[in-house]
């Protein structure tokens, strides 16, 4: 039985194992691509769901398993879990993960450099804007460290 309907696991797995999917060549491709980066519907506060409009985008989506397998590829190799990829919440990947057998591995974070402290606080359900006034820096800053730390 497949948790998420609508994921294609055996596709996923191909496109986890392909390294060129980590190069987001797809992302240009993507229904979300034309939105702005800042205020990123995706990265809703406190566990909230993203917009309705923006789930919407994933589901029909062409590459919204691309989406998810990189995200995967990047949750298991740092640990950390936040945002809405490929119309997936955290809890789904989480789930997904272990029932197609991706391994976690932990990385040493260094809580001294800012985007891993903004990834830290945000796994742990931190506010955009709690994060930018613990860091001292603009929520669009908080948004390019989390962006990177996926990408």
């Amino acid at each position: 039985m497949n948790l998420i309907p609508r994921v294609d696991e055996s596709r996923l797995v191909t496109l986890i194992n392909d390294p060129t999917t980590t190069s987001r060549r797809w992302d240009d491709r993507a229904a979300c691509a034309d939105l702005p980066r800042t205020g990123d519907p995706y990265f809703p506060e406190d566990g909230e769901l993203p917009p309705c409009e923006a789930l919407a985008r994933c589901v029909r989506c062409l590459v919204a398993h691309e989406c998810l397998a990189t995200a995967l590829v990047h949750e298991s190799e740092e640990g950390l879990r936040f945002g809405w990829w490929g119309g997936c919440s955290p809890e789904e990947r989480e789930l997904l993960a272990e029932r197609i057998g991706l391994p976690t591995q932990q990385i040493e974070i260094d809580l001294r450099r800012p985007p891993d402290l903004a990834r830290i606080l945000r796994a742990r359900n931190h506010t955009i804007p709690a994060i930018a006034a613990e860091l001292g820096c603009t929520e669009r800053t908080v948004y390019r460290y989390l962006a990177s730390a996926a990408a």
